[in-house]
């Protein structure tokens, strides 16, 4: 039998008195991580049974028999610990399918490329000089290759994340976040990293959604339409954003303060270009299930093999706020990968924008990298099971600052 802690079967704690003692452990997780979903790696539990152990007859070694009724217990809650997966079948076609045919979402050809808004958009929900068009693309498998942010504008990392409610407001902007900036902090060896704004992506069929709902906070699906968060404009808009305090932000932000996050002189520093400092807007997308992604996976477009003109500025306008975002076109040239089965204790951490990136690059600066941004999208996958769950997952969107 596989046993848990004391702590976790009271059974278990209960069972004293005992003349002979064994050692019962729990499944243990990976040596390489330090936590196991949010909890430390169970210690060995000392055991003993006289009710329960026939005394051995003379010659004989003390032979303790553990009841099933302790034990069932014990298993049901290790496999509820345990981060469940989707079948070996399935999992074995993912893994060594090196690519697949998928679906993607662009802006059709009609519509106007340009690096300024010219009028293509959203105005209270009604599409404006916009129209899509669906494209079958190859999308790679990205698992056992190499990608970097500069080159790529994404990357894929291992990351055991501290188990929080990842659908409580609370614990995402005051654990979560933290979390987040100490990774891209890690990867990009950035001198800050200032977290302030997340998604959450559900379906209304899962109960932490409809409560999350509920309190009056959004729960989105999957963005399936090929895009990146920011254009030039409302990239620099953003920074000068974290100048004014959350809670006076078109979208306000109360529970990370009534402080501005960066003083406007900082923001001055690095957006008008006299000193050269480099920033970036980054994402950390994690999928929030201990079930692996089957439905609605992410695709990502190698940011160096976009165009200039494959860009849309696309504009999102309501009552309170507008926003505007880079969609893009369909090209040949385009490649594209995917991360197939992505687990919660990995991540992606995705570039919207780069103000080193050689394109858009302004003067002076002493260096550029090749990408600017990674296009990304969610797409359906032709590999998925009918009653594969729904994904659930979360962007957190960062400020980076060299």
């Amino acid at each position: 039998w596989v046993l848990g802690s004391r702590n976790s079967c009271p059974l278990l704690a209960a069972k004293g008195k005992m003349q002979a003692t064994v050692s019962l452990f729990s499944h243990s997780p990976p040596a390489q991580s330090a936590t196991w979903l949010g909890h430390s790696p169970p210690k060995p539990l000392a055991l003993s049974a006289r009710h329960h152990a026939p005394r051995a007859r003379d010659g004989d070694s003390l032979r303790m028999v553990l009841p099933i009724a302790a034990a069932i217990p014990c298993m049901f809650l290790q496999r509820r610990q345990q981060p469940r997966r989707c079948s070996r079948a399935f999992r074995k076609a993912l893994v060594q399918e090196d690519s697949l045919q998928g679906t993607l979402t662009f802006q059709a050809d009609s519509v106007e490329r340009s690096l300024k808004h010219v009028g293509v958009g959203c105005i209270d929900g009604e599409h404006v000089k916009s129209e899509y068009v669906k494209k079958t693309v190859t999308i790679k498998n990205g698992r056992d290759r190499s990608f970097s942010l500069d080159k790529h504008g994404f990357i894929f990392v291992q990351d055991v994340p501290e188990i929080v409610d990842f659908y409580n407001e609370m614990d995402i902007c005051k654990k979560y976040y933290p979390a987040c900036c100490k990774l891209v902090q890690q990867v990009t060896g950035a001198a800050k990293v200032i977290a302030f704004y997340h998604t959450v992506r559900s379906h209304e069929s899962i109960a932490a959604a409809r409560k999350r709902i509920k309190m009056g906070f959004p729960v989105e699906g999957p963005a399936s339409c090929v895009h990146v968060d920011y254009s030039s404009a409302c990239a620099a808009r953003q920074v000068r954003l974290l100048a004014k305090p959350p809670h006076q932000w078109p979208d306000p932000r109360p529970l990370l303060g009534f402080k501005p996050l960066i003083d406007s002189a900082e923001a001055d520093e690095y957006l008008l270009g006299s000193t050269g400092k480099r920033w970036a807007i980054m994402n950390c997308w994690r999928n929030l299930s201990p079930e692996p992604v089957q439905r609605s996976p992410v695709a990502l477009c190698d940011g160096s093999s976009t165009r200039l003109d494959d860009i849309v500025t696309f504009k999102v306008q309501n009552r309170s706020h507008s926003k505007e975002y880079y969609f893009s076109g369909y090209s040949e040239d385009h490649d594209w990968y995917y991360f197939p089965q992505a687990q919660r204790d990995e991540a992606i951490i995705v570039k919207n924008w780069d103000s080193a990136g050689e394109a858009f690059a302004r003067e002076p600066r002493e260096e550029t990298v090749p990408t600017t941004f990674a296009f990304h999208t969610a797409f359906d996958a032709p590999n998925t099971p009918g009653d594969a769950p729904y994904r659930e997952s979360m962007e957190v969107r960062m400020v980076v600052f060299w």
